[in-house]
């Protein structure tokens, strides 16, 4: 499986986060190690970079990462969710995380 989503831009070496994705923002991102496998999927509710960072810095040998802002954390949310569901990544041990004081649902139908 090649990972292509028109919507996300990338891909970009993990070694440079800071010339792609800004600070402060909501995203959502993809980690692999090869480019045809879809290896993590993670998003930030607030600052992408960072959490991009902390991702990467695991140690997991992911070699490029691809990217895209959201405009709220629910939308971040839902891209998440839809991708973890598309690609049910290795890396990821659970379903993503709603953020604390919400009560949102995943969108996948079928999901629980």
């Amino acid at each position: 499986m090649r990972f292509e989503e028109t919507h996300m831009e990338g891909p970009f070496p993990t070694t440079e986060v800071s010339q792609y994705v800004d600070s402060g923002y909501t995203g959502v991102y993809v980690l692999s190690r090869n480019a045809r496998n879809v290896d993590y999927v993670g998003r930030s509710d607030s600052d992408i970079q960072g959490r991009l960072r902390t991702s990467i810095s695991e140690g997991r040998g992911y070699s490029l990462f691809w990217f895209c802002y959201e405009t709220s954390p629910m939308q971040a949310y839902r891209r998440e969710c839809y991708l973890y569901h598309k690609y049910n990544p290795p890396d990821n041990t659970a379903h993503p995380a709603v953020p604390p004081g919400t009560n949102w649902r995943c969108p996948i139908k079928g999901c629980p």
